[in-house]
């Protein structure tokens, strides 16, 4: 599982990774401090999970869970703020969650077991091979 933090309150956003690191140990989680390093490595890499900070300077997390929709429209997004006002944008989104700050990993943990999109561990991922032609056929002589 491939999750992406993005705050740009470093205190903040060291919080909120190492809540999610206690949370699922196994996973590869990413913290990004600038918007377009975060949609790059989305665009580059993929994700499964995004937490992202509402409120930030320049471009909000509201408008980067836009363009990773565009990435994955079944990308997991759970919005991370400070300001209540923001639930109902993030509700637009179809946001996947909300958490208050400050981030508890009780929090992280219930977001996580609540996703909208259900995440397919890549063990479980079947691989389909199709032939051409008479490959799959058996004859006998």
């Amino acid at each position: 599982m491939k999750i992406l933090c993005l705050d740009d309150e470093p205190l903040a956003l060291k919080m909120l990774q190492i809540s999610i690191e206690k949370v699922k140990p196994d996973a590869q989680v990413l913290a990004f401090s600038k918007q377009k390093e975060l949609i790059a490595e989305a665009e580059a890499n993929g994700c499964d999970i995004a937490f992202l900070d509402i409120h930030m300077r320049g471009m909000t997390g509201v408008e980067v869970a836009k363009k990773l929709k565009e990435i994955n429209p079944k990308m997991n997004i759970i919005f991370v703020t400070g300001f209540s006002e923001y639930k109902g944008d993030a509700m637009d989104m179809k946001a996947s969650g909300y958490i208050m700050k400050p981030v508890t990993k009780e929090e992280v943990a219930a977001e996580l077991e609540e996703l909208r999109f259900p995440i397919i561990p890549k063990s479980n991922v079947l691989l389909r091979v199709q032939c051409f032609g008479n490959f799959g056929h058996t004859r006998s002589l």
